[in-house]
């Protein structure tokens, strides 16, 4: 399902503004999505009817305010006030609804059962059937802690990349497979590193992307590997996640052409995959200490 699809869905269910999304996995036939639910108001009546799928959505609450009452099936339940760090599950095959009378902020981690399969499969794990977790919520501070992170990211969306997003699509499978899923992998763990062909050609990709958005899915693809082995070990060998090395290569590359005084700061951030100017305005700054238009002044000194 694409982005704008599920933001005008979520939207519409739950008579918000069409709230940030980030969709992982988009080179598979399903994905993982993560939207921000937020009403700085109370409103009238439930949300609307959710047609029955085969998907589970973990809702992590933000802040206090969080939904006050739960149906699931027709079935009424209170929620607790004050859940934060708390988790909340729901199966949308059972036509859950929630109350609007409250104010709300929360993330929402919509996961289908083929996303959770194909992921199960690429690990030589046994298949999910099914999450458990209290229907009072959980606490889970790891899962808070993503949330956090991605309610951090939504704030600047377009300058989030693909790999990021799969990144946490794999740490969030990891968790809930093994704390709410009862998952055991299908044999020992695949531990160590990359072999130094994979590792040339997963740098080699990257470089000759930069400018573009790649996924974990299409690194993973090019060393033969699946996603989660291959982020795992790529970490291993580099010591960073995709997404950092990516970014990182970005500023390499930044760097060097800021030298080129016939190339505008605008045209620099574009030939290496900034949103514009002003992102990487941002990142350089951040890395080198020093604005790009700084650093082009001290280099060309």
């Amino acid at each position: 399902m694409r982005t704008e699809s599920i933001s005008e869905t979520l939207g519409r269910r739950f008579h918000i503004v069409q709230p940030p999304t980030f969709v992982a996995r988009r080179d598979h036939r399903a994905q993982i999505g993560f939207s921000r639910l937020t009403s700085s108001v109370a409103m009238r009546g439930r949300s609307m009817a959710v047609p029955q799928e085969e998907t589970f959505a973990f809702h992590v609450p933000l802040s206090a305010h969080f939904f006050s009452n739960l149906w699931v099936g027709g079935r009424h339940q209170s929620l607790p006030s004050g859940a934060l760090g708390h988790i909340f599950l729901v199966d949308l095959s059972e036509n859950p609804v929630v109350g609007l009378d409250t104010q709300f902020d929360s993330l929402r981690f919509h996961a289908p059962q083929a996303a959770l399969d194909e992921l199960a499969a690429e690990q030589g794990a046994r298949r999910i059937r099914g999450f458990r977790a209290s229907a009072d919520g959980q606490r889970d501070l790891v899962m808070f802690g993503l949330a956090q992170t991605l309610a951090a990211a939504m704030e600047s969306p377009r300058t989030v990349n693909t790999l990021f997003v799969d990144y946490i699509a794999l740490a969030f499978f990891a968790h809930v497979s093994r704390n709410y899923g009862g998952a055991t992998t299908g044999g020992p763990a695949k531990r160590g590193g990359l072999a130094p062909w994979q590792l040339h050609r997963a740098l080699e990709y990257i470089d000759a992307n930069l400018d573009g958005d790649p996924s974990i899915g299409l690194l993973a693809a090019e060393c033969r590997l699946s996603s989660s082995h291959f982020a795992r070990a790529f970490k291993a060998t580099t010591g960073v996640p995709p997404h950092h090395w990516l970014m990182n290569r970005r500023i390499d590359r930044a760097s060097k052409l800021l030298i080129d005084e016939t190339l505008t700061i605008s045209e620099v951030a574009q030939l290496c995959g900034f949103v514009d100017q002003s992102h990487l305005a941002r990142v350089f700054t951040r890395s080198r200490g020093c604005s790009p238009a700084s650093w082009r002044r001290q280099k060309l000194a």
